[in-house]
C-alpha cells in the first residue's frame, strides 16, 4: 500500500510560492488594536510651561487646567505669560498692594479678550504675602476667577 504526504493529499507542493493568509482574520486584529490605541490616546499634553526657578506645590486635585492667562510668581521675578513684568523685592518693598507693572500688563491681557480667569503658578517656598499683592493686582485689572496651579499628587 502506497501512502500520500500530506501535501499530496490535498493537492499542493511545499515548494509553492503561493500561500496567501486569511487576511479577513488580520484585518480584524488590527482594527482592534487600533480602535484600543484611539480610545487611550490623549490629546491634552501640557497646557503650561513652566519656568526653572519654580516649584509647584502638590495637590491631591482631580481637574485638568483650562487654558487663560498665565501669572508665574517664581522666587525672584513676576511674569505674566512668560514676560517677566516685576520682581518680587520690588512688590514687597511698596506700601501699597497694587503692582503697577502688573496692573498694566493684566489690563492689556484683559483688553485682548472677555475673559476673566487668570492662573496663579506660584512658588510653594513663596510668602503668601507676595501671591496675596499678585491676586490683588489682577482683580483690580478685571481678573475674578483664579486658579492656582499644582501638580497632580502620584498614587
Amino acid at each position: 500500500m502506497k501512502t500520500k504526504s500530506l501535501s499530496q493529499a490535498h493537492g499542493t507542493d511545499l515548494n509553492d510560492s503561493s500561500f496567501r493568509p486569511q487576511l479577513t482574520s488580520l484585518i480584524d486584529v488590527m482594527t482592534i488594536l487600533l480602535v484600543f490605541l484611539i480610545q487611550n490616546f490623549s490629546v491634552e499634553g501640557n497646557l503650561i510651561t513652566q519656568s526653572n526657578d519654580l516649584t509647584i506645590p502638590v495637590s491631591s486635585a482631580l481637574d485638568k487646567p483650562e487654558l487663560m492667562v498665565s501669572v508665574q510668581i517664581s522666587g525672584e521675578k513676576i511674569m505674566v505669560d512668560n514676560v517677566v513684568v516685576a520682581t518680587v523685592q520690588e512688590s514687597a518693598a511698596t506700601e501699597d498692594f497694587l503692582i503697577p507693572a502688573l496692573f498694566e500688563r493684566m489690563k492689556e491681557a484683559k483688553a485682548r479678550s472677555s475673559e476673566t480667569k487668570v492662573m496663579l503658578e506660584a512658588d510653594r517656598e513663596l510668602p503668601f504675602n507676595v501671591i496675596k499683592r499678585v491676586a490683588y493686582t489682577c482683580s483690580q485689572a478685571g481678573f475674578s476667577d483664579f486658579s492656582v496651579l499644582v501638580y497632580q499628587e502620584e498614587k
